[in-house]
């Protein structure tokens, strides 16, 4: 199996999903935002409204955050941060930990390795399906692959054939993509899984748990619930309030005669 997706960001500007869908893309890689240097979440402006693009026309969608994590303690921060931002969603297609930023460059494979893997752990041990993204060379030359098995993994190769020779789950192969409905160049990838039966199936992602606006639902009536129960306990403390003064002024009037 194979399918056709891209993968955006608030480069790629305001995206006529619709166009998108008539022109043949089956899937979509959705950039939450970047992590930064101490971990955490800086959000992409565009982010909420491609997800209510891709979910108003009926397409797949995954999401990705570009790594800027100096360490471990770092890199879980970032993942819890993600995940709050996540909860919401049923999300079909695999959440990714962009891992290409220059600065990852001069840090040791062990080093790398480290940070990649505590943010995935964390992650996944939140109910997410995720997985890696980066360059081959990257993978080859800065990361112990090895050490990463456990997950699936996203790798960008603009040549004919992938370099990379391990397992990988999704390949983007250019990034001068031209896509009707999108103003601009953009990434182009293809994934070899079945990801939306994937996490309907394991119950990742926000599957098994109900959708975004159930979910608002819920939380809306229990705060309802709570502000009952607020007004009841204010209700009855007032109560007691009135009968505490008349049994004062009827104390006082006896006091007086």
């Amino acid at each position: 199996m194979q399918y056709g997706g891209i993968d955006v960001s608030v480069y790629q500007g305001e995206v006529q999903w619709e166009q998108v869908k008539k022109a043949g893309v089956e899937f979509a890689m959705i950039r939450a935002g970047w992590s930064g240097y101490q971990g955490g979440l800086n959000l992409d402006k565009n982010f909420h409204t491609n997800v209510e693009g891709v979910q108003k026309v009926g397409m797949p969608w995954g999401v990705y955050l570009y790594a800027y994590d100096k360490t471990p303690e770092a890199a879980v921060i970032s993942a819890r941060r993600l995940a709050q931002e996540l909860k919401p969603y049923r999300i079909p297609y695999p959440v990714a930990y962009d891992m290409e930023d220059p600065q990852y460059l001069h840090y040791s494979k062990g080093e790398n390795t480290a940070i990649a893997r505590a943010f995935l752990e964390e992650l996944q041990g939140q109910g997410f399906y995720v997985m890696l993204y980066t360059f081959t060379n990257f993978a080859n030359g800065y990361l112990n692959m090895e050490e990463l098995r456990a997950y699936d993994f996203w790798v960008a190769d603009y040549r004919e054939q992938v370099g990379y020779k391990g397992p990988y789950g999704m390949w983007q192969y250019s990034n001068v993509g031209r896509i009707e409905g999108i103003g601009v160049s953009v990434d182009l990838n293809w994934a070899y899984k079945d990801y939306p039966g994937i996490m309907e199936a394991a119950s990742l992602n926000g599957f098994g748990q109900p959708d975004g606006g159930e979910a608002c639902r819920n939380q809306l009536a229990e705060k309802e619930r709570e502000l009952a129960e607020l007004q009841s306990r204010y209700d009855a403390l007032e109560a007691e309030y009135r009968k505490t003064q008349i049994k004062i002024r009827s104390a006082i009037q006896i006091l007086e005669s």
